[in-house]
């Protein structure tokens, strides 16, 4: 048993809920929101090895080089008999969909939950993607939280939809959800880990030979949950109104604050004005169980995080039973298509909808991502000395820099004082872009310039990099090796000299790697000032082919080895990344 009591974060509750189904495995790549179910599924973990009647095995842990890798290393675990958890954020749900497309058809023999946090307002991400469109493409069930207490059951459901389903299933969550916090009350969960299933695991292909057979069972698989879940499903009902409110996943918990506030303003019972249903059983929709509870009432108002998908479906339902609802949402304009949707948004919703004085909104929160690049480098990071160089020496000799780098702490240079980086993208995808259009355009005035980091490198830049050497592309490549994922707090990599259990691992050298494909390639000190500029003097003066610069330095809120074991150089004053 683990006695639950006080407060949880949104991912502590379902990382408590994976470690209560009996997760055996747990890899991903690291991001914000996600990476936290992670860590907080190791500290779980630790607790309960020093216990000495543990009541569950060790959990074995995984920081992959990218999110691809870390699907595939899950998929193979399942098919050794245990159950898995991959944890990824919305844009690293892109890297793993070739993955997720074969193996939805094969399914898995032992528990594999796919969780994905996805960013509204992109607080900390190129984009503010719906991930629930992965699900829909790869028709796997999929998930919400409607609240953080609610989240440790979900997530063993999650493990118990996947042992009986034989598929993954995906839990999706986002930022908001991920930071809430919510007091539990003194409870014992009892460890209930979901049995993987005594089949033959192999074998596993998803190919011309089977592909038509194998999505045919995939759609029986559905339709057998749908049925399910118009049943018993775990969705919530409140209320007897008119006017029905559908909150999906973590939105319910935003819609009943907003119900508080306006509680005063609506005369009479708000119980009677308004039905409130709370949906965490996102796909398949239970159409049936949503029919039953919406048939009679006069209009919808759908709230949900990303694209109105549950709205469209909803309509479609409901206009093909026959009935006169109006179902209300982003697509008529109710609420707004992009970005968050706060309190403030919700209520004014509501506000139009029962003719309320708007002037009882301003309390409501409405918290707005500032739109623009204004922060700085953290002290003794070992971005600024290079950058400078560059500057210095384009200056001097007339060049125009044409840089772009890849998500992570370079994004700093996009604004003031260096105003360097004009393309960004996303993973992997700097060296590329700029080796076509250097390729192309072949400016003699201008330097062509890929910045990438080192766990970029071996997350995907490194076969862009590949490839550019063997393209011939005129690009300068500069590798800022600074001693792990430093944007998202250091976790392993395969150059880091750890591993996500904190073990030593021996580092792989990018050095040696491209040095055996014939690179060339000079490694210098990011603290040393007459080594740097030579260093970047000599990668920025290309001609036919690429030249690579590593600069090493470490970031001193990385892990490294000390007489205490790993630890940063300083754990205060981080500006850049989470």
């Amino acid at each position: 048993m683990i006695k639950v009591n006080g407060q949880l974060s949104g991912e502590q509750a379902l990382a408590l809920g994976a470690w209560l189904a009996g997760v055996q495995f747990v890899t991903g790549y690291p991001g914000t929101p996600s990476k936290g179910v992670f860590e907080h599924l190791r500290q779980l973990d630790e607790r309960n090895r020093g216990k000495k009647t543990a009541p569950l095995p060790p959990i074995s842990f995984h920081w992959a080089p990218n999110e691809k890798i870390a699907l595939e290393l899950a998929v193979g675990v399942s098919l050794a008999g245990l159950s898995s958890l991959v944890c990824v954020k919305s844009v690293g749900a892109n890297v793993l969909l070739d993955t997720i497309m074969t193996v939805n058809l094969t399914g898995v023999p032992s528990p594999l939950v796919l969780i994905i946090g996805d960013d509204p307002s992109a607080w900390n991400s190129q984009n503010e993607q719906d991930s629930r469109w992965l699900a829909k493409m790869s028709e796997l069930p999929l998930l919400e939280p409607l609240s953080v207490s609610t989240s440790p059951s979900l997530m063993q459901e999650a493990f118990f939809l996947s042992s009986q389903l034989r598929v993954p299933v995906v839990v999706r969550f986002t930022k908001p959800f991920s930071i809430a916090t919510e007091r539990l009350e003194p409870v014992q969960d009892v460890a209930n880990p979901v049995p993987s299933q005594p089949i033959r695991s192999l074998p596993s292909v998803a190919s011309g030979g089977n592909a038509v057979t194998l999505r045919r069972r995939l759609h029986q698989k559905i339709k057998s949950l749908r049925v399910h879940w118009d049943g018993v499903n775990g969705n919530q009902v409140t209320g007897q109104g008119t006017t029905a409110v559908i909150a999906v996943g973590f939105l319910l918990t935003t819609v009943r604050r907003v119900f508080d506030h306006l509680r005063p303003l609506i005369s009479g019972d708000l119980e009677r004005t308004i039905r409130l249903v709370g949906l965490q059983t996102v796909s398949p929709l239970p159409i049936q169980w949503l029919l039953k509870h919406l048939s009679d009432v006069e209009q919808v108002l759908v709230v949900e995080e990303g694209d109105p998908i549950v709205e469209t479906e909803i309509a479609w339902a409901l206009q093909s039973a026959g009935t006169a609802v109006k179902v209300l949402g982003k697509r008529t304009g109710h609420l707004p298509d992009v970005g968050q949707l706060t309190e403030r948004h919700v209520g004014t919703v509501l506000a139009n909808l029962f003719k309320l004085d708007h002037a009882s909104l301003a309390e409501l929160p409405d918290p707005v991502r500032p739109q623009g690049f204004h922060l700085r480098f953290c002290d003794g990071c070992p971005y600024p000395p290079f950058l400078e160089e560059i500057k210095n020496l384009c200056a001097q000799m007339g060049w125009t820099p044409v840089v772009g780098s890849d998500p992570g702490c370079s994004i700093v240079a996009i604004g003031k004082p260096f105003e360097l980086i004009t393309v960004k993208h996303s993973m992997g995808s700097a060296v590329n872009i700029i080796s076509g259009l250097a390729r192309f355009e072949r400016d003699p005035n201008r330097r062509y310039i890929a910045i990438v980091g080192d766990s970029d490198f071996f997350h995907g830049a490194v076969i862009g990099i590949f490839n550019s050497l063997w393209w011939r592309a005129p690009v300068s490549i500069i590798i800022v090796d600074n001693g792990g994922p430093a944007y998202t707090g250091g976790q392993a990599h395969p150059g880091s000299g750890f591993d996500a259990e904190g073990r030593r691992a021996e580092p792989m050298a990018m050095e040696n790697i491209l040095s055996a494909v014939g690179a060339p390639v000079r490694v210098v000190s990011a603290w040393d000032g007459y080594p740097i500029r030579e260093g970047v003097d000599w990668v920025l003066r290309v001609e036919e082919s690429p030249r690579i610069l590593i600069v090493r330095g470490l970031c001193p809120y990385v892990p490294v080895w000390t007489d205490q074991g790993l630890a940063p150089q300083k754990r205060e004053g981080k500006i850049v990344g989470e």
